[in-house]
C-alpha cells in the first residue's frame, strides 16, 4: 500500500515510522527544512522538501498512483488544500485528514473530498461521554464510525440480569451477547445461558440501543 503523509510534526513522523514498521510504501512531505535532518535520521522512507499545499511539490512527491494521502500538518486550512488536492486534482482513492480546531469538524466532509477526518479533541470527550453517562457500559471499540460498539458490562449481584436466561432478557433491537467471562474463562453463550453475578459481559450494539442495554444490567 502507498501512503504519502503530508506534514511531519510529531503526529506526522510517528505515523510514517508505524507505516514503515508494517512494510508499507511511505513518503513524506515536510515544508518546514530545519526539520529535514532529524526526519532523515528518524526514517527510511524517501522525505521531500516543499510546501504541500502546491500540487507541483505533490506531483515530485509521487502523489499520482498514491493510494492514501494523510493530510498531517498542524493548520486546518492547509489540511483541507491538502485533501481537496488530493482527491479532486490527482484523484487519490482514499484521503485523511487531521483536524486540529473542533470548531472546523463541519468543514471536513465528503463533499471537500475527505473520506475520513480525526479530531484529537472529538476523541477524547467522546471516551468520557461514554464514562459518564453510559457509566454501566464500557466501550471496548466502535465500528462502523461509532455507530456499533463492542461494549462490556459488569453484573453485580443485583443486577436486573443476574440469574437470568439470555433468552428471557428481552434485549433491544440491534444488540447480541457475544460472550461472557466466568471465572476467568470464556463463554460462548446461546438463549439458555444464565447470566450469572460476577460475569463480565460482552455485547455487540447499536448506539440507539447502548441505553436500554444499560439498563438491563442495572441494580
Amino acid at each position: 500500500m502507498s501512503i504519502m503523509i503530508v506534514g511531519a510534526g510529531r503526529l506526522g513522523s510517528y505515523l510514517a515510522q508505524l507505516m514503515e514498521e508494517r512494510n508499507e510504501k511511505v513518503v513524506v512531505v515536510e515544508k518546514d527544512e530545519s526539520r529535514i535532518e532529524k526526519l532523515k535520521r528518524e526514517l527510511k522512507c524517501n522525505i521531500v522538501v516543499g510546501d504541500g499545499c502546491n500540487s507541483d511539490t505533490l506531483k515530485k512527491a509521487g502523489i499520482i498512483g498514491t493510494e492514501i494521502v494523510v493530510a498531517a500538518t498542524g493548520h486546518d486550512e492547509d489540511n483541507l488544500i491538502i485533501c481537496q488536492l488530493a482527491k479532486y486534482e490527482f484523484g487519490v482513492s482514499r484521503v485523511v485528514s487531521r483536524i486540529n480546531n473542533p470548531k472546523n469538524e463541519w468543514l471536513f466532509t465528503r463533499d471537500m473530498g475527505i473520506d475520513a477526518a480525526v479530531s484529537s479533541a472529538r476523541i477524547i470527550a467522546k471516551l468520557i461521554e461514554e464514562e459518564t453517562e453510559i457509566s454501566g457500559l464500557t466501550t471496548v471499540m466502535n465500528l462502523a464510525e461509532g455507530k456499533i460498539s463492542i461494549v462490556r458490562s459488569m453484573v453485580e449481584k443485583d443486577s436486573k440480569a443476574a440469574n437470568k436466561m439470555i433468552k428471557d432478557l428481552m434485549l433491544p433491537g440491534n444488540c447480541v451477547i457475544m460472550s461472557i467471562v466466568r471465572s476467568n474463562k470464556v463463554l460462548l453463550p446461546n438463549g439458555s445461558t444464565y447470566i450469572l453475578p460476577g460475569d463480565e459481559v460482552l455485547s455487540v450494539v447499536s448506539d440507539e440501543s447502548k441505553e436500554k442495554l444499560k439498563d438491563l444490567f442495572d441494580v
